[in-house]
């Protein structure tokens, strides 16, 4: 008799953990659609929920940050992309991002290190190329504005 209470135990485990990972999929589809129809309230709102499912979904974490980016929390969003690295199968996207939130900062150095990274992980990431070659473009603009404003010194 114990034995059977185990097994039908362990088959009642197996079939929560199967609704969990069907509601986290099914709410994470749902927050791309509404991030896509540029509905970010909601896009949140199923991404909480999705977090309070997995709080350590990649996916879950790299949409919370990007949602942050969007309203401006740099710092909140640079903390949701570092989180995801440490579960993501795919760094080169967090990289990425990472490299994106710096950007928008116009922290340009921290910008590029952040792409360099992303290359270094796929050297077939366009994403990061562009973003690096934008940054680095920037980057060699204002050195060239501040040699042109220290010449009248001299």
């Amino acid at each position: 008799m114990s034995e059977e209470l185990d097994n039908l135990n362990k088959i009642s485990d197996f079939f929560k953990r199967a609704n969990y990972k069907i509601k986290l999929i099914s709410l994470i589809k749902r927050a791309k659609v509404e991030y896509d129809k540029y509905e970010y309230d909601l896009a949140f709102e199923s991404l909480n929920k999705a977090y309070e499912i997995d709080k350590n979904n990649s996916t879950v974490l790299r949409g919370l940050g990007c949602i942050n980016q969007f309203r401006g929390n740099y710092e909140v969003a640079v903390g949701f992309y570092k989180r995801a690295l440490e579960f993501s199968s795919k760094k080169e996207i967090e990289y990425a991002l990472l490299g994106t939130v710096y950007y928008i900062q116009d922290k340009l150095d921290d910008a590029i290190m952040y792409f360099n990274l992303a290359i270094e992980e796929n050297d077939n990431y366009d994403v990061a190329y562009e973003g690096r070659n934008q940054a680095m473009l920037e980057n060699h603009v204002r050195i060239l504005d501040l040699q042109e404003a220290l010449k009248k010194y001299f």
